[in-house]
């Protein structure tokens, strides 16, 4: 883990605690970063709707399924 030193606009911060449940800054950091991590690869995997080309095994879709 690496420590960060940023600025964050507190309202936006209270509005992402209170959708995420997190109570902790870290939590609604970590939160964040991971949904927007998870909708890029999401948004990558709907570029190649139909040309069953995902690369993915049954494994991995179903684990991206559980995580939503």
């Amino acid at each position: 883990m690496a420590k960060t030193t940023v600025d964050i606009d507190e309202k936006l911060l209270a509005e992402a605690k209170a959708a995420t449940g997190a109570r902790t800054t870290k939590q609604a950091v970590n939160e964040g970063l991971r949904l927007l991590a998870r909708r890029k690869k999401l948004n990558e995997i709907a570029g190649l709707q139909g040309t069953g080309l995902t690369g993915l095994t049954h494994r991995q879709l179903e684990k991206l399924r559980e995580d939503e």
